[in-house]
């Protein structure tokens, strides 16, 4: 028996394929990370911060992660970008609040985003401080693996 193929919206294929605000930030004001342990998925977030506003003038982002983490940092970064960090830090927390009702695959995807961003932004406040170093915040949700079709 054959499986049906899942349609894709095409703005979603569009940024699985040409993420938004993909790549290194040579120069930044802070990096976060979010990773999944059960999966080894990652991402990294830079972060371009006008120290006078408190505004994210740039966001660069890095994953070794699926398409639906690709769609996720793209989304997340077009957000950001241009937004205060307090009002990227109440958008991270109302996505964590709705992240719960997707699937649970697309839920951990979502999520190792937006846990990059929240590490960021600690890393940003320990900088101001002087202190320097990783990091790293984990996903807290599962990302279960797909079961074999066990029906031959």
């Amino acid at each position: 028996m054959e499986q049906a193929v899942p349609q894709i919206d095409p703005r979603y294929l569009e940024l699985m394929l040409n993420p938004t605000n993909y790549g290194e930030m040579e120069e930044f004001d802070a990096k976060g990370y979010g990773k999944n342990r059960e999966t080894g998925e990652m991402v990294v977030i830079y972060l371009k911060i006008d120290p006078e506003t408190q505004t994210v003038t740039d966001i660069r982002w890095q994953t070794n992660g699926c398409g639906t983490t690709l769609v996720s940092g793209s989304l997340f970064s077009q957000e950001y970008k241009g937004k205060s960090l307090e009002s990227g830090i109440e958008f991270t927390n109302a996505v964590f609040d709705k992240i719960r009702e997707n699937p649970p695959p697309d839920a951990a995807c979502g999520e190792v985003v937006a846990r990059a961003f929240m590490a960021a932004v600690e890393d940003y406040e320990a900088r101001k401080r002087g202190e320097i170093g990783e990091h790293i915040h984990t996903v807290t949700l599962s990302c279960p693996t797909p079961e074999e079709d066990h029906n031959g």
